[in-house]
């Protein structure tokens, strides 16, 4: 039995909403957080996209009679002149001001949404295309023009002062909707707009959906009709979308088939409306795009001696926390070498500056403050989205324990060229007694009071309020791939569907004071996928004590239990044995992994 579990997301990106008037344009409501057409110097700047007649259909017989424009930055934008046109250069139809120089303070230009009323409504009539856009004076810096979603070729526009146009449809679609009323406005009228899904654990995905409200109703309930290659499934939708108002949310299907999503593709459509049929049914199905689950590395550059590393310590250990398995933490103590854990062999990966990190061998940052204020921002962004290949990794020791046998199995589900493997050891509960382990502090110049809640054990006052202290270290690095001076193996090229295990035996440290701290159950052998150009495309780890994160256990099957399932890495249901790593279901509600030659 298929179970439907909902569960509401915030919005990622700013959604606009409206009392009366619909937002009608290709945008939906979507703000970037910055611009991707940045100008210097005084003039003006205008942005505008094409309404094709087909997404103007539903509202035949009514007007346009405002325009909203997404501005990402107003603080040089002296006036937004909205406009409605039928050519790119023709002459307006009607057009609308919002001006630094209004009495009004909510008629001057912000960041964010401007709802303009234009100063006549267009009637908008079958078959007709119209123009709506927005031009402004800049008196220094354009940095206001937001672009969002895909590239679709011929839809959006730029130009600089009287400059010719200029087609900028590669950067997506111009923030810019069209204000709809009238007398005529569809009552039921529901838009799908996005549609992925996640692989989350064999045989279940969870499929993130978003829904815009057209009409002039708010339904609160609506089927969704998943279908694919001998696949139906109905799920039915408890979720109240105000008019003009844009929702996300998770509906998870239980015991999905074999390759659905991979081999057949899976489409998802709004089929069903509580309270009227839908005005507009040729926009409520999606292909759903299917990605497996991401696990993000984060590749600390730290050390015992850098006073300000403290600060690196928590935000690796809030990611732990947060995010359990889904966090593959390497801590490179590359920072002094009287580190005891600083490492013989690790790649250099361009990061001299302490504390600092790089996100999946991408995104150089702070690893307590991220990009913004909190690392965890940038780690979830990372993790949402998804990734086109599985790995699982599992390891063992050899009987002296100066060896760990690592194998990596990686399903590729798109076609991929220029691959390359890597492994890494980390250790968990490490802590030593003579100085060289203690930890610098810098923080103490700083009361705790005056520092965030999660750092201010470290400010004066505080209980590792030292000049030094000693700390119990996790995922730090102690051990790594390397083979004739290369840290990563190529793989070549893969196929979608295809799958590949990979053995390499990696050197345990020989450094006694390492060793010493050492607990070989904490000990973790990590495998990271990365693509031609460097970056980890999905990455596992595998406690080689039993302390598998993942909740699969490494026993296998004995004669009082039976095998009731077979799962590939992806989580595909399998009849027979496959080579690679496949996930055995038991009798008794166990599960193993297996590894099939």
């Amino acid at each position: 039995m298929r179970k439907l579990l909902l569960t509401m997301l915030s919005a990622v990106v700013a959604v606009m909403a409206y009392a009366v008037e619909i937002p009608v344009g290709y945008s939906v409501g979507r703000l970037a957080g910055s611009s991707a057409y940045i100008v210097n110097g005084k003039g003006t700047v205008s942005a505008a996209v094409r309404v094709s007649p087909e997404l103007l259909t539903p509202y035949v017989g009514n007007e346009i009679r405002g325009i909203a424009a997404g501005i990402v930055d107003s603080k040089y934008c002296d006036s937004i002149r909205v406009f409605v046109a039928n050519e790119l250069n023709g002459e307006y139809l009607a057009t609308g001001l919002c001006s630094r120089k209004d009495a009004d303070p909510a008629k001057r230009p912000a960041d964010g949404w401007n709802l303009v009323t234009l100063d006549n409504a267009v009637a908008i009539t079958e078959g007709q295309e119209y123009y709506i856009g927005y031009v402004f004076y800049q008196r220094y810096k354009c940095e206001a023009v937001s672009f969002v979603g895909s590239a679709d070729e011929n839809r959006s526009f730029v130009r600089r002062g009287t400059a010719d146009w200029e087609d900028a449809s590669d950067k997506g679609y111009v923030s810019v909707e069209a204000l709809v009323d009238g007398d005529n406005m569809p009552q039921t009228d529901l838009r799908l707009d996005g549609a992925k899904g996640m692989v989350s654990s064999p045989g279940v995905l969870v499929t993130t959906l978003t829904v815009t409200n057209n009409g002039q109703s708010t339904p609160a309930n609506f089927d969704l009709t998943y279908t694919a290659e001998g696949y139906n499934v109905v799920k039915n939708v408890s979720v109240a979308i105000a008019p003009a108002a844009q929702e996300t949310f998770d509906v998870t299907i239980e015991d999905l088939p074999d390759g659905i999503g991979f081999d057949y593709p899976l489409f998802v459509a709004i089929t069903r409306i509580e309270g009227g049929e839908d005005a507009v049914p040729s926009d409520n199905a999606r292909t759903v795009g299917v990605m497996v689950k991401r696990n993000v590395v984060v590749e600390e550059f730290t050390g015992t001696g850098c006073g300000w590393c403290p600060r690196g310590l928590v935000g690796m250990e809030n990611l732990r926390n947060t995010f359990g398995d889904r966090f593959i933490g390497i801590a490179m103590h590359q920072y002094n070498s009287t580190d005891p854990m600083y490492p013989t062999r690790y790649k250099n990966l361009g990061l001299n500056a302490a504390p600092s990190c790089l996100i999946d061998r991408t995104i150089n940052t702070d690893p307590y403050y991220g990009t913004g204020d909190d690392i965890r921002d940038d780690f979830r962004a990372e993790m949402e989205k998804g990734a086109m290949a599985s790995i699982q990794v599992t390891g063992e020791y050899d009987d002296t324990k100066n060896y760990v046998d690592a194998t990596a199995t990686i399903t590729a589900m798109d076609n991929f060229s220029g691959l390359k493997l890597t492994f890494v050891l980390i250790a968990d509960s490490l802590t030593g007694t003579s100085n060289s382990w203690k930890q610098q502090n810098y923080y103490t110049q700083y009361s705790s009071s005056s520092l965030p809640e999660d750092l201010a054990i470290f400010g004066s006052g505080g209980e590792y309020g030292q000049s030094s202290f000693f700390w119990v270290f996790n995922d730090v690095a102690i051990g790594t791939y390397y083979e004739s001076g290369q840290y990563e193996m190529g793989l070549g090229s893969l196929e979608s569907g295809q799958t590949v295990s990979v053995d390499y035996t990696l050197d345990m440290p020989t450094k006694a004071a390492l060793l010493d701290a050492i607990d070989y159950d904490d000990v973790a052998v990590i495998a990271m996928l990365l693509d031609s150009s460097g970056h980890v495309i999905n990455a596992a780890k595998y406690y080689l004590g039993g302390n598998d994160p993942t909740g699969i256990t490494n026993a296998t099957a004995n004669d009082n239990v039976k095998e009731v399932a077979r799962y590939t890495i992806d989580g595909r249901r399998i009849s027979s044995p496959q080579p690679g790593l496949n996930i055995v279901k038991l009798s008794n509600g166990k599960s193993y992994k297996m590894i099939v030659k």
